[in-house]
């Protein structure tokens, strides 16, 4: 008479339950070389698609830790490239505002030399004022678009280190989805 693998753990369950207990603990005592053989038993009888799905789990198991490996991988790529774009858009940024301080300062200066010269010189102090005057908003006005400037620059790179992250999100997503 051929015993099915649910009878088959039934009698293992019968064993642990029937056999000789420990008086200070839950443990009990069962014949290991009668329990390895039922299990050797039952493990023939399983049908090959339960072999084959456990096989597959295993397999999956294996699959899942590369894609994270992979995506954590991508991840810190990613988190080092866009690092290194921030701090080179900040490196820019601040070169571009020391250049413009520079460049206002400079213009500034002239500006007041030539208001200077003009008082100096006696000439019409109403038409040196007026000139210095325009010079100072000419030069502000080059300082507001400097700085216009730099903030698009910053936003721009910006804008690229989140396109980027955004594509490695999608990236790693999307292997999650294939799993």
């Amino acid at each position: 008479m051929e015993i099915h693998s649910v009878e088959m753990l039934e009698v293992l369950k019968n064993l642990i339950v029937n056999g000789k207990k420990s008086l200070v603990s839950s443990r009990v005592s069962v014949e290991k070389n009668e329990v390895l053989e039922l299990i050797t038993e039952l493990e023939s009888i399983l049908p090959d698609e339960i072999k084959q799905a456990n096989s597959y789990y295993k397999e999956s198991l294996a699959l899942k830790e590369d894609a994270v490996n992979d995506a954590n991988d991508i991840v810190g790529r990613a988190n080092v490239q866009a690092e290194n774009t921030i701090r080179e858009a900040e490196d820019t940024a601040n070169r571009i505002i020391a250049d413009a301080n520079s460049e206002a300062e400079a213009i500034i200066r002239e500006a007041k030399a030539q208001q200077a010269q003009m008082v100096q010189e006696n000439r019409i102090t109403q038409l040196a004022t007026e000139q210095a005057r325009e010079i100072l908003e000419q030069a502000k006005a080059r300082e507001q678009e400097i700085q216009r400037a730099t903030k698009q620059y910053l936003e721009d790179r910006l804008n690229a280190v989140s396109t980027l992250l955004a594509k490695t999100y999608n990236e790693i997503e999307k292997n999650k989805k294939t799993l």
